[in-house]
């Protein structure tokens, strides 16, 4: 696994300096993405931007990954999406709860965190086959939006994402 991390790098390294993007746009959530008529922005690391109005008020931006990863047999695809920014230093103790109690009921995916520098932030991502069909992808990102601006709402009163 450590290998493939720095192989990984290595490559990326070697694509930018001969002036090629080292993450490519996967063409199949392209693909499907337009079958479903969704609006999308690329990323520069060739994800995919989507964001879908939850309500009428209320919209939600989801990250479809382009790299996939595999275990065994399986291409592995994440989707994910920010619903709350949290203050700097440790997560307290009641969220993680939360979060960790909400897991147990979920239907598909997981609540994570995530630290950039002093700021940590509560994601939440699913994993799925990388090869599912254009509607199957798209159910899951707007899963993954209903589901983030649910808990930002709940928490905050905002729609910061």
């Amino acid at each position: 696994m450590k290998f493939d991390r720095i192989a990984k790098t290595v490559l990326a390294i070697a694509l930018l300096v001969a002036g090629i993007p080292a993450f490519a746009q996967d063409e199949r959530v392209r693909a499907a993405l337009e079958a479903e008529g969704i609006k999308y922005s690329v990323y520069e690391s060739g994800s995919f931007g989507i964001v879908f109005d939850v309500t009428d008020t209320r919209s939600q931006e989801v990250t479809v990954i382009s790299a996939t990863e595999t275990y065994r047999s399986l291409e592995l695809r994440e989707i994910w999406s920010v619903a709350l920014d949290l203050p700097p230093g440790d997560p307290a103790p009641g969220i993680l709860s939360e979060l960790l109690s909400r897991n147990s009921s979920s239907k598909i995916g997981s609540w994570a965190i995530e630290r950039d520098g002093d700021d940590w932030f509560v994601l939440y991502t699913v994993k799925v086959p990388a090869g599912l069909a254009a509607e199957e992808l798209v159910d899951l990102v707007y899963y993954v939006a209903e589901v983030c601006d649910e808990l930002e709402n709940e928490y905050t009163g905002k729609d910061s994402y």
